[in-house]
């Protein structure tokens, strides 16, 4: 094969993996909070590698379970997301609360700008390279991020919560498990007037160490208390 093309081969390959903060065997864990009091623990894992629709996709997981005394609840929610484009190809949600379980499963379709939740027979419009809620956290790992700016994301794959309005809000220090002390971004996410506020390390990682949700009986806040890099090592931020 001539050397041009050869070239211009290896240049295809690159754009093709992309250089993601994160792989396959990340596992982050965390301790949840209503003030001062622990309610519940989450895990949010990089599971796999799978083909969807003859794609590669990662296979991301985020489980839970918690609540106060008399509302306990569990979720779950698995996100199959592109390798060649970060977009959301499948998406699956279950919450329960007591006896009752909803679960929901999306069909999404980067190329076509459609979505399709399982069961039904309808389609609904999605923005190009449309993304789901975890995907979404993931995401936000990926892209330049600077203080004091602000970010209109139209890429939640359900279109009446666009833009996702992002704002970088500041720089503040967390302690992490470890011990160590790391400078964070102060991260707040705005859809249809609800805030989701996040704490990523400002390094190349950007592990999110701290996620503030609003939920119906208070903000909960989800604290890192461990992390697993690819390969079981530990997922180091920072120097």
């Amino acid at each position: 094969m001539p050397v041009p093309t050869l070239i211009a081969h290896a240049a295809l390959l690159a754009q093709l993996v992309a250089p993601y903060p994160f792989e396959v065997g990340e596992t982050l864990t965390y301790d949840a909070a209503l003030g001062v009091f622990p309610v519940g623990t989450a895990t949010a894992t990089v599971s796999r590698l799978a083909r969807e629709r003859g794609k590669e996709a990662m296979v991301l997981t985020l489980a839970g379970e918690g609540g106060m005394p008399g509302i306990r609840v569990s979720y779950d929610l698995t996100s199959w997301v592109g390798t060649e484009r970060f977009a959301s190809l499948r998406f699956h949600r279950r919450t329960a609360q007591g006896s009752r379980v909803d679960e929901e499963r999306f069909q999404i379709v980067p190329d076509s700008s459609r979505y399709r939740k399982e069961g039904t027979a309808q389609d609904w419009a999605a923005p190009r390279d449309a993304l789901d809620e975890l995907a979404f956290l993931y995401y936000l790992r990926t892209i330049p991020l600077e203080v004091g700016k602000s970010y209109a994301i139209g890429r939640y794959f359900m279109t009446g919560y666009n833009p996702i309005q992002v704002r970088v809000t500041g720089r503040e220090e967390r302690t992490l498990y470890d011990g160590r002390t790391l400078p964070c971004l102060a991260v707040e996410l705005t859809a249809r007037g609800s805030t989701l506020g996040v704490r990523f390390t400002d390094d190349e990682q950007r592990l999110p160490v701290e996620l503030d949700l609003p939920l119906p009986y208070g903000s909960v806040t989800l604290v890192l208390s461990g992390a697993v890099a690819q390969g079981g090592g530990g997922a180091a931020a920072g120097p």
